[in-house]
Protein backbone atom coordinates (compact mmCIF):
# COMPACT_ATOMS: atom_id res chain seq x y z
CA UNK A 1 0.00 0.00 0.00
CA UNK A 2 1.86 3.00 -0.90
CA UNK A 3 1.62 6.15 1.29
CA UNK A 4 -1.27 8.87 0.38
CA UNK A 5 1.01 11.79 -1.57
CA UNK A 6 2.02 14.69 0.95
CA UNK A 7 1.91 12.46 3.84
CA UNK A 8 5.35 13.54 5.75
CA UNK A 9 6.75 10.22 7.12
CA UNK A 10 8.69 10.13 10.23
CA UNK A 11 11.64 7.85 11.28
CA UNK A 12 9.71 5.69 13.12
CA UNK A 13 7.45 4.81 10.18
CA UNK A 14 10.64 3.47 8.13
CA UNK A 15 10.61 -0.71 8.88
CA UNK A 16 14.04 -2.10 9.33
CA UNK A 17 14.01 -5.71 8.34
CA UNK A 18 17.81 -6.22 7.00
CA UNK A 19 20.44 -8.42 9.03
CA UNK A 20 22.35 -6.23 11.60
CA UNK A 21 24.81 -8.00 13.59
CA UNK A 22 25.87 -6.13 16.96
CA UNK A 23 28.41 -5.48 18.42
CA UNK A 24 30.74 -5.32 15.81
CA UNK A 25 34.07 -6.36 17.10
CA UNK A 26 37.18 -4.98 15.93
CA UNK A 27 39.48 -6.98 13.69
CA UNK A 28 42.90 -6.75 15.89
CA UNK A 29 42.41 -7.73 19.54
CA UNK A 30 45.06 -4.86 21.39
CA UNK A 31 47.42 -6.37 23.93
CA UNK A 32 49.70 -4.37 26.58
CA UNK A 33 53.10 -3.39 25.59
CA UNK A 34 55.30 -4.06 28.39
CA UNK A 35 59.10 -3.08 28.91
CA UNK A 36 61.70 -5.97 29.44
CA UNK A 37 63.91 -5.88 32.28
CA UNK A 38 67.43 -6.32 32.32
CA UNK A 39 69.02 -7.72 35.08
CA UNK A 40 69.25 -11.62 33.76
CA UNK A 41 71.29 -10.08 31.10
CA UNK A 42 73.70 -9.15 33.60
CA UNK A 43 74.55 -12.11 36.12
CA UNK A 44 76.53 -14.47 34.39
CA UNK A 45 75.31 -18.34 34.59
CA UNK A 46 75.61 -21.61 35.16
CA UNK A 47 73.97 -24.84 36.18
CA UNK A 48 74.94 -27.24 39.46
CA UNK A 49 74.91 -30.70 38.29
CA UNK A 50 73.01 -33.66 39.64
CA UNK A 51 74.41 -34.61 43.19
CA UNK A 52 74.56 -30.94 44.85
CA UNK A 53 74.26 -30.45 48.06
CA UNK A 54 71.24 -27.82 48.89
CA UNK A 55 74.10 -25.91 50.74
CA UNK A 56 77.71 -25.26 49.71
CA UNK A 57 80.70 -23.81 51.79
CA UNK A 58 83.30 -21.95 49.82
CA UNK A 59 86.33 -20.90 51.11
CA UNK A 60 88.57 -17.78 49.96
CA UNK A 61 92.16 -17.28 50.14
CA UNK A 62 92.67 -13.76 51.72
CA UNK A 63 95.68 -11.37 50.28
CA UNK A 64 97.67 -9.42 53.17
CA UNK A 65 99.37 -6.28 53.06
CA UNK A 66 102.33 -6.35 54.63
CA UNK A 67 103.54 -3.61 57.76
CA UNK A 68 105.50 -1.44 55.39
CA UNK A 69 105.45 0.87 58.17
CA UNK A 70 108.25 -0.94 59.48
CA UNK A 71 112.05 0.68 59.15
CA UNK A 72 114.93 -0.35 57.24
CA UNK A 73 118.03 -1.07 59.34
CA UNK A 74 121.30 0.20 57.82
CA UNK A 75 123.45 -2.45 57.40
CA UNK A 76 126.68 -1.84 59.86
CA UNK A 77 130.28 -2.62 58.32
CA UNK A 78 132.32 -5.87 59.14
CA UNK A 79 133.37 -6.17 62.27
CA UNK A 80 134.84 -8.49 64.66
CA UNK A 81 132.86 -11.76 65.76
CA UNK A 82 128.77 -10.89 65.24
CA UNK A 83 128.62 -7.10 66.19
CA UNK A 84 125.21 -5.89 65.16
CA UNK A 85 123.94 -9.68 64.30
CA UNK A 86 124.76 -10.03 60.94
CA UNK A 87 123.64 -13.13 60.66
CA UNK A 88 120.49 -12.72 62.18
CA UNK A 89 118.82 -9.62 61.60
CA UNK A 90 115.23 -8.74 63.48
CA UNK A 91 112.79 -10.44 60.80
CA UNK A 92 109.16 -8.65 60.42
CA UNK A 93 106.54 -10.94 60.05
CA UNK A 94 103.85 -11.59 57.62
CA UNK A 95 101.52 -14.34 57.84
CA UNK A 96 98.19 -15.42 55.88
CA UNK A 97 94.31 -16.47 56.24
CA UNK A 98 91.11 -17.28 54.74
CA UNK A 99 87.48 -16.65 54.66
CA UNK A 100 84.41 -19.57 54.67
CA UNK A 101 80.96 -18.47 54.06
CA UNK A 102 77.96 -20.39 52.99
CA UNK A 103 75.41 -20.60 49.76
CA UNK A 104 72.41 -22.45 49.30
CA UNK A 105 69.28 -23.26 46.91
CA UNK A 106 65.95 -21.38 47.01
CA UNK A 107 63.25 -22.10 45.37
CA UNK A 108 59.22 -20.76 44.37
CA UNK A 109 56.14 -22.37 42.01
CA UNK A 110 53.82 -20.87 40.35
CA UNK A 111 50.95 -22.30 38.75
CA UNK A 112 47.71 -20.78 36.69
CA UNK A 113 44.69 -21.74 36.85
CA UNK A 114 42.93 -24.71 35.62
CA UNK A 115 41.98 -24.40 31.75
CA UNK A 116 39.29 -27.13 30.44
CA UNK A 117 39.33 -28.01 26.83
CA UNK A 118 35.49 -28.59 26.38
CA UNK A 119 34.91 -24.83 27.35
CA UNK A 120 37.84 -23.73 25.45
CA UNK A 121 36.70 -25.38 22.38
CA UNK A 122 33.60 -22.97 21.73
CA UNK A 123 35.34 -19.57 22.39
CA UNK A 124 36.13 -17.51 19.12
CA UNK A 125 39.23 -16.20 20.32
CA UNK A 126 41.00 -19.05 22.59
CA UNK A 127 43.58 -19.82 20.43
CA UNK A 128 45.28 -15.83 20.35
CA UNK A 129 44.21 -15.54 23.87
CA UNK A 130 45.99 -18.13 24.91
CA UNK A 131 49.21 -17.44 22.68
CA UNK A 132 49.27 -13.69 24.44
CA UNK A 133 49.22 -15.45 27.60
CA UNK A 134 51.96 -17.92 27.16
CA UNK A 135 53.99 -14.82 25.32
CA UNK A 136 52.89 -11.53 27.16
CA UNK A 137 51.85 -13.10 30.42
CA UNK A 138 54.02 -16.15 31.25
CA UNK A 139 57.52 -16.07 29.58
CA UNK A 140 57.64 -12.25 30.86
CA UNK A 141 56.85 -13.14 34.81
CA UNK A 142 59.24 -15.68 34.48
CA UNK A 143 61.93 -12.33 33.65
CA UNK A 144 60.04 -10.24 36.25
CA UNK A 145 60.46 -13.39 39.04
CA UNK A 146 64.34 -13.97 38.49
CA UNK A 147 65.37 -10.27 38.03
CA UNK A 148 63.43 -9.24 41.59
CA UNK A 149 65.28 -12.50 43.43
CA UNK A 150 69.08 -11.06 41.70
CA UNK A 151 68.27 -7.33 42.25
CA UNK A 152 67.78 -9.05 46.70
CA UNK A 153 70.24 -11.26 45.92
CA UNK A 154 72.57 -8.50 44.71
CA UNK A 155 72.00 -6.62 47.82
CA UNK A 156 72.39 -9.33 50.22
CA UNK A 157 75.94 -10.23 48.60
CA UNK A 158 77.24 -6.64 48.33
CA UNK A 159 80.54 -6.65 50.25
CA UNK A 160 79.67 -2.64 51.19
CA UNK A 161 76.36 -0.82 51.79
CA UNK A 162 76.43 2.54 52.07
CA UNK A 163 74.16 5.17 52.96
CA UNK A 164 73.63 8.58 50.86
CA UNK A 165 75.33 11.15 53.32
CA UNK A 166 78.27 12.95 53.83
CA UNK A 167 80.44 10.40 55.74
CA UNK A 168 78.76 7.12 53.39
CA UNK A 169 78.01 5.54 56.62
CA UNK A 170 77.25 1.94 56.41
CA UNK A 171 73.66 0.29 57.29
CA UNK A 172 72.20 -3.32 57.79
CA UNK A 173 68.96 -4.66 57.49
CA UNK A 174 66.42 -7.36 57.24
CA UNK A 175 63.75 -8.06 55.04
CA UNK A 176 60.35 -9.17 56.79
CA UNK A 177 56.86 -9.83 55.80
CA UNK A 178 53.36 -8.49 56.33
CA UNK A 179 50.35 -10.26 57.35
CA UNK A 180 49.91 -12.22 53.96
CA UNK A 181 53.43 -13.73 54.24
CA UNK A 182 54.65 -11.27 51.20
CA UNK A 183 58.22 -10.21 51.75
CA UNK A 184 57.87 -6.25 51.69
CA UNK A 185 59.01 -4.59 54.80
CA UNK A 186 62.88 -3.58 54.73
CA UNK A 187 63.57 -2.91 58.03
CA UNK A 188 67.05 -1.15 58.39
CA UNK A 189 69.24 1.37 60.47
CA UNK A 190 69.69 3.78 58.19
CA UNK A 191 67.31 6.48 60.09
CA UNK A 192 65.56 8.66 57.10
CA UNK A 193 66.92 12.00 58.14
CA UNK A 194 70.03 10.57 57.40
CA UNK A 195 69.68 9.62 53.75
CA UNK A 196 69.99 12.26 50.71
CA UNK A 197 70.41 12.37 46.91
CA UNK A 198 72.93 10.52 45.61
CA UNK A 199 75.62 12.96 43.86
CA UNK A 200 79.14 12.20 42.06
CA UNK A 201 80.75 13.01 44.76
CA UNK A 202 79.89 10.00 46.92
CA UNK A 203 81.29 7.40 43.53
CA UNK A 204 83.52 9.50 43.18
CA UNK A 205 84.75 8.71 46.95
CA UNK A 206 84.59 5.30 46.80
CA UNK A 207 86.18 5.03 43.05
CA UNK A 208 89.67 4.40 44.69
CA UNK A 209 88.80 1.87 47.31
CA UNK A 210 87.10 -0.03 44.67
CA UNK A 211 90.37 0.06 42.85
CA UNK A 212 91.93 -1.36 45.63
CA UNK A 213 89.73 -4.18 45.90
CA UNK A 214 90.70 -5.39 42.57
CA UNK A 215 87.75 -4.03 40.84
CA UNK A 216 89.57 -3.42 37.80
CA UNK A 217 92.19 -6.14 38.10
CA UNK A 218 96.05 -6.38 38.69
CA UNK A 219 97.21 -3.53 36.55
CA UNK A 220 93.80 -1.27 36.42
CA UNK A 221 95.48 1.72 34.89
CA UNK A 222 96.72 -0.14 31.66
CA UNK A 223 95.41 1.97 29.45
CA UNK A 224 95.25 6.00 28.99
CA UNK A 225 91.58 6.08 29.49
CA UNK A 226 92.11 4.08 33.01
CA UNK A 227 88.93 1.45 34.09
CA UNK A 228 85.23 2.45 34.57
CA UNK A 229 82.75 1.16 37.49
CA UNK A 230 79.45 0.14 36.52
CA UNK A 231 76.55 1.71 38.14
CA UNK A 232 72.81 0.55 38.34
CA UNK A 233 70.45 3.28 38.62
CA UNK A 234 67.21 4.38 38.12
CA UNK A 235 66.51 6.83 35.55
CA UNK A 236 65.47 9.73 38.04
CA UNK A 237 68.35 9.14 40.16
CA UNK A 238 70.66 9.58 36.97
CA UNK A 239 68.60 12.75 35.90
CA UNK A 240 69.75 14.08 38.82
CA UNK A 241 73.08 13.11 38.63
CA UNK A 242 73.09 15.03 35.40
CA UNK A 243 72.54 18.04 37.28
CA UNK A 244 75.15 17.26 39.44
CA UNK A 245 72.57 17.00 42.54
CA UNK A 246 70.79 20.03 42.04
CA UNK A 247 71.86 24.11 42.51
CA UNK A 248 71.14 23.08 47.11
CA UNK A 249 73.45 24.84 48.77
CA UNK A 250 76.20 23.24 50.75
CA UNK A 251 78.83 24.23 53.32
CA UNK A 252 80.45 27.94 52.50
CA UNK A 253 77.31 29.04 49.97
CA UNK A 254 78.37 26.67 47.09
CA UNK A 255 76.46 24.53 45.19
CA UNK A 256 77.62 20.88 44.20
CA UNK A 257 77.61 22.68 40.78
CA UNK A 258 80.73 25.04 41.36
CA UNK A 259 82.80 21.77 43.32
CA UNK A 260 82.75 19.13 40.84
CA UNK A 261 83.72 18.02 37.62
CA UNK A 262 81.86 15.29 36.58
CA UNK A 263 79.21 15.58 34.10
CA UNK A 264 76.70 13.08 32.72
CA UNK A 265 76.48 12.50 29.32
CA UNK A 266 74.99 10.38 26.43
CA UNK A 267 76.43 8.86 23.81
CA UNK A 268 75.63 8.23 20.28
CA UNK A 269 74.89 5.04 18.62
CA UNK A 270 78.54 5.12 17.50
CA UNK A 271 79.96 4.38 20.73
CA UNK A 272 80.02 0.85 21.72
CA UNK A 273 78.99 1.01 25.05
CA UNK A 274 75.50 1.41 24.30
CA UNK A 275 75.23 -2.11 22.63
CA UNK A 276 75.73 -3.88 26.76
CA UNK A 277 73.25 -1.53 27.71
CA UNK A 278 74.76 1.48 29.02
CA UNK A 279 72.88 4.63 28.49
CA UNK A 280 75.49 7.23 29.66
CA UNK A 281 78.68 8.06 31.39
CA UNK A 282 79.41 9.79 34.89
CA UNK A 283 83.07 10.67 35.42
CA UNK A 284 84.97 7.31 35.49
CA UNK A 285 81.01 5.39 36.51
CA UNK A 286 79.09 3.86 33.02
CA UNK A 287 75.36 3.79 34.13
CA UNK A 288 72.89 1.65 33.07
CA UNK A 289 68.61 2.20 33.73
CA UNK A 290 66.89 -0.24 35.53
CA UNK A 291 63.39 0.95 35.28
CA UNK A 292 62.12 -1.53 38.00
CA UNK A 293 64.55 -1.43 40.80
CA UNK A 294 64.10 -1.20 44.85
CA UNK A 295 62.32 1.40 45.92
CA UNK A 296 60.69 2.10 49.10
CA UNK A 297 58.71 4.41 50.94
CA UNK A 298 59.01 4.94 54.83
CA UNK A 299 56.59 3.56 56.67
CA UNK A 300 57.42 3.82 60.08
CA UNK A 301 60.24 3.84 62.95
CA UNK A 302 59.16 0.50 64.50
CA UNK A 303 61.55 0.57 67.85
CA UNK A 304 60.88 -1.94 70.63
CA UNK A 305 58.71 -3.99 67.50
CA UNK A 306 62.55 -4.76 66.53
CA UNK A 307 63.30 -7.76 68.68
CA UNK A 308 66.20 -8.48 66.65
CA UNK A 309 68.89 -6.49 68.33
CA UNK A 310 70.69 -5.57 64.99
CA UNK A 311 69.48 -1.74 65.07
CA UNK A 312 67.23 -2.43 62.39
CA UNK A 313 64.22 -0.24 63.29
CA UNK A 314 63.37 2.19 60.76
CA UNK A 315 60.63 0.32 58.09
CA UNK A 316 60.87 1.03 54.92
CA UNK A 317 58.05 -0.78 52.40
CA UNK A 318 58.86 -2.22 48.99
CA UNK A 319 57.00 -0.96 46.26
CA UNK A 320 56.39 -2.73 42.40
CA UNK A 321 56.23 -0.82 39.12
CA UNK A 322 52.97 -2.53 38.47
CA UNK A 323 49.66 -3.74 40.61
CA UNK A 324 46.53 -5.46 38.90
CA UNK A 325 43.29 -4.42 38.88
CA UNK A 326 40.10 -5.90 37.93
CA UNK A 327 39.62 -6.31 34.11
CA UNK A 328 35.74 -5.75 32.87
CA UNK A 329 35.82 -9.16 31.24
CA UNK A 330 35.41 -9.51 27.50
CA UNK A 331 32.49 -12.24 26.75
CA UNK A 332 33.81 -14.11 29.90
CA UNK A 333 34.50 -13.58 33.84
CA UNK A 334 36.31 -10.68 35.15
CA UNK A 335 40.08 -11.50 35.10
CA UNK A 336 43.06 -9.07 36.10
CA UNK A 337 45.61 -6.81 34.26
CA UNK A 338 48.80 -4.64 35.51
CA UNK A 339 48.79 -1.09 35.44
CA UNK A 340 51.61 1.47 35.90
CA UNK A 341 52.47 2.02 39.38
CA UNK A 342 52.35 5.96 40.33
CA UNK A 343 53.53 5.24 43.66
CA UNK A 344 56.48 3.26 42.74
CA UNK A 345 57.71 6.22 40.29
CA UNK A 346 57.36 8.84 43.25
CA UNK A 347 58.61 6.68 45.44
CA UNK A 348 61.55 8.41 47.64
CA UNK A 349 64.16 6.11 48.87
CA UNK A 350 65.86 3.73 46.70
CA UNK A 351 68.73 1.54 46.46
CA UNK A 352 71.62 1.72 43.27
CA UNK A 353 73.97 -0.75 42.81
CA UNK A 354 77.86 -0.60 41.76
CA UNK A 355 78.07 -3.60 39.56
CA UNK A 356 80.65 -6.06 38.33
CA UNK A 357 79.67 -9.40 36.41
CA UNK A 358 82.31 -10.84 38.35
CA UNK A 359 80.22 -10.32 41.68
CA UNK A 360 78.20 -13.26 41.39
CA UNK A 361 77.15 -16.37 39.50
CA UNK A 362 73.39 -17.63 38.87
CA UNK A 363 73.22 -21.33 38.95
CA UNK A 364 70.06 -23.09 38.18
CA UNK A 365 69.83 -27.16 38.91
CA UNK A 366 70.10 -29.57 36.66
CA UNK A 367 67.30 -31.87 35.51
CA UNK A 368 69.18 -34.52 33.74
CA UNK A 369 68.10 -38.37 34.69
CA UNK A 370 69.87 -40.10 37.37
CA UNK A 371 69.14 -43.40 35.86
CA UNK A 372 67.74 -44.20 32.81
CA UNK A 373 65.49 -46.83 34.33
CA UNK A 374 63.99 -44.35 36.41
CA UNK A 375 62.68 -41.08 33.81
CA UNK A 376 61.34 -38.42 35.93
CA UNK A 377 58.76 -36.20 34.81
CA UNK A 378 61.32 -33.30 35.39
CA UNK A 379 61.51 -32.23 31.43
CA UNK A 380 62.09 -28.65 31.43
CA UNK A 381 63.98 -28.00 34.29
CA UNK A 382 64.12 -25.51 37.38
CA UNK A 383 64.84 -22.23 35.88
CA UNK A 384 61.49 -20.96 35.93
CA UNK A 385 60.48 -22.78 32.17
CA UNK A 386 56.34 -23.10 31.89
CA UNK A 387 55.44 -26.52 31.52
CA UNK A 388 51.33 -28.06 30.82
CA UNK A 389 50.68 -29.93 33.76
CA UNK A 390 47.77 -32.68 33.20
CA UNK A 391 47.92 -34.74 36.61
CA UNK A 392 47.37 -34.07 40.18
CA UNK A 393 45.36 -31.32 39.78
CA UNK A 394 44.64 -30.70 43.35
CA UNK A 395 40.92 -30.28 45.14
CA UNK A 396 37.86 -28.88 43.95
CA UNK A 397 35.64 -26.51 46.35
CA UNK A 398 33.97 -29.32 47.35
CA UNK A 399 37.39 -30.86 48.68
CA UNK A 400 36.98 -34.05 46.43
CA UNK A 401 40.43 -34.99 43.86
CA UNK A 402 39.72 -33.30 40.80
CA UNK A 403 39.06 -35.84 38.11
CA UNK A 404 41.12 -35.69 35.12
CA UNK A 405 40.45 -38.98 33.16
CA UNK A 406 39.97 -37.60 29.72
CA UNK A 407 42.78 -35.66 30.14
CA UNK A 408 40.97 -32.29 29.16
CA UNK A 409 42.11 -30.16 32.27
CA UNK A 410 45.31 -28.74 32.36
CA UNK A 411 47.65 -25.78 34.15
CA UNK A 412 50.85 -24.09 33.02
CA UNK A 413 53.28 -24.07 35.94
CA UNK A 414 57.05 -23.05 36.65
CA UNK A 415 59.15 -24.18 39.30
CA UNK A 416 62.29 -21.66 40.22
CA UNK A 417 65.10 -22.89 41.53
CA UNK A 418 68.26 -21.30 41.99
CA UNK A 419 71.62 -20.73 43.94
CA UNK A 420 73.81 -17.17 43.90
CA UNK A 421 77.20 -18.13 44.02
CA UNK A 422 79.60 -15.45 45.26
CA UNK A 423 82.55 -14.77 43.74
CA UNK A 424 84.22 -11.29 44.00
CA UNK A 425 81.74 -9.87 46.40
CA UNK A 426 84.18 -6.93 47.28
CA UNK A 427 83.32 -5.49 43.80
CA UNK A 428 79.89 -4.85 44.80
CA UNK A 429 78.25 -2.24 46.36
CA UNK A 430 74.72 -0.39 47.05
CA UNK A 431 73.83 2.76 48.03
CA UNK A 432 70.63 3.50 49.90
CA UNK A 433 70.00 6.87 48.67
CA UNK A 434 66.45 9.81 48.02
CA UNK A 435 65.48 10.20 44.65
CA UNK A 436 62.36 12.17 43.38
CA UNK A 437 60.98 12.76 39.56
CA UNK A 438 61.70 15.91 38.60
CA UNK A 439 60.37 18.75 40.33
CA UNK A 440 57.30 20.63 38.43
CA UNK A 441 57.44 24.10 38.13
CA UNK A 442 54.14 25.80 38.49
CA UNK A 443 54.37 29.02 35.86
CA UNK A 444 51.38 31.95 35.21
CA UNK A 445 51.03 34.44 33.16
CA UNK A 446 52.38 37.90 33.74
CA UNK A 447 49.64 39.57 32.22
CA UNK A 448 45.93 39.71 34.13
CA UNK A 449 42.71 37.35 32.37
CA UNK A 450 41.10 39.43 30.10
CA UNK A 451 37.70 37.81 30.64
CA UNK A 452 35.35 36.79 27.76
CA UNK A 453 34.30 40.12 25.84
CA UNK A 454 31.00 39.54 23.39
CA UNK A 455 32.52 37.44 20.63
CA UNK A 456 30.43 36.63 16.73
CA UNK A 457 31.75 33.86 15.06
CA UNK A 458 28.88 33.99 12.59
CA UNK A 459 29.86 32.93 8.99
CA UNK A 460 26.11 33.86 7.43
CA UNK A 461 25.41 36.94 6.01
CA UNK A 462 23.05 39.13 8.02
CA UNK A 463 19.12 38.76 6.86
CA UNK A 464 17.81 41.41 4.97
CA UNK A 465 15.52 44.19 6.24
CA UNK A 466 12.04 43.17 5.00
CA UNK A 467 10.20 47.01 5.40
CA UNK A 468 11.60 50.76 4.89
CA UNK A 469 14.83 49.91 2.80
CA UNK A 470 13.80 50.40 -0.71
CA UNK A 471 14.48 47.10 -1.92
CA UNK A 472 11.03 45.99 -2.61
CA UNK A 473 10.64 49.57 -4.91
CA UNK A 474 13.84 48.55 -6.83
CA UNK A 475 13.31 44.84 -7.86
CA UNK A 476 16.03 43.24 -9.25
CA UNK A 477 15.62 42.29 -12.90
CA UNK A 478 17.80 40.76 -16.24
CA UNK A 479 21.22 42.45 -16.74
CA UNK A 480 20.90 44.71 -19.37
CA UNK A 481 24.18 45.25 -21.81
CA UNK A 482 26.05 48.51 -21.41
Amino acid sequence: MACPTGQIINACDFIQALVQEVPKFDDEIMRDIRPTDSWMLNVPTATAPIGTPVEITQDRFRGVWPNTTRPFSRVQPAGLGCDGNPCDPEENCIAWGADRLTFYAEEQTWATPLMCYNQMMHITQAQEHIQQIITDVLRPATVAIQNMFMRKRALLWAKYNNMANSTLSTFTYQWNVDANGNEVFFDTSADPTNLFLLVPQMLQNNYALSMLDGYAGKNPFRSEMGPFIELVSDIDTLHILSHLGGAQAVAGGASPNQNANWRFTQWGDANKYWRYGFSGQVGDYLARVDMMGLRFNFSVDVGAADNSGNGNRYRYQLLLPYFNETTTGAGGAAGIGSTPNVDFQRAQYRISFQWHKDGMELWTSDNGQINPEMPFGIHKGFAGQWQWQMHDLGADSNGQVISNAWQNKGRFAAWFKYYIRPRHTEFLRCYLHKSELMCVPELTTCNPSPGYPDQSYSSCNDCPPTEGTGYDEFPLGPIEEQ
